[in-house]
């Protein structure tokens, strides 16, 4: 291998988003979602999900490792699938996975999955998609009659937003 075409990896791993992801995840930077701050968005996905849709089939997209699972209780849903493009977030989820929950590396822009879910939440995701509308868009036929897709974000001024929509047409 030339130097240029070591050289050429190298910048293309260091300026590469999955790169970033899997390194912030190595060094615990996404810990600190776990802070008492992001309580108040948790309780409002949880409880809303809890009230809703009892025993509730969930799709988590951009999990990470799996902090929103960690708020709910067992007995809240009946399925749990999350799903985030990060090996190292997935590999670290996957400690939490059982007969009721499932972890997939997965890219949000291009999602293959199968099933159906009740809940389908994105959580602090979308603006790291390249085409968040395509991606919302996509996830329709995976909605379940009923059921809902939570988007919870913090815009620029650090306030936090939360959107319910429901199936359309």
């Amino acid at each position: 291998m030339s130097l240029i075409s070591i050289l050429a990896s190298f910048i293309k791993r260091k300026t590469s988003k999955k790169y970033r992801f899997n390194l912030q995840f190595e060094q615990k930077k996404w810990d600190s979602m776990r802070n008492v701050a992001d309580r108040g968005r948790y309780e409002f996905l949880v409880g809303y999900t809890r009230r809703n849709y009892p025993n509730a089939r969930i799709l988590d997209l951009g999990c990470g490792e799996g902090i929103l699972l960690e708020q709910f209780e067992p007995r809240d849903y009946g399925a749990y699938l999350g799903v985030d493009f990060s090996e190292v977030a997935i590999a670290n989820a996957k400690k939490l996975e059982n007969s009721k929950v499932k972890f997939m590396v997965g890219d949000l822009d291009s999602l293959s999955i199968e099933g159906s879910f009740d809940v389908i939440i994105y959580n602090e995701t979308l603006y790291y998609l390249r085409n968040p509308k395509g991606a919302v868009q996509s996830v329709f036929k995976h909605l379940a009659p009923g059921g809902v897709i939570i988007i919870s974000m913090v815009d620029k001024h650090g306030k936090e937003r939360a959107g319910l929509w429901g199936k359309m047409g």
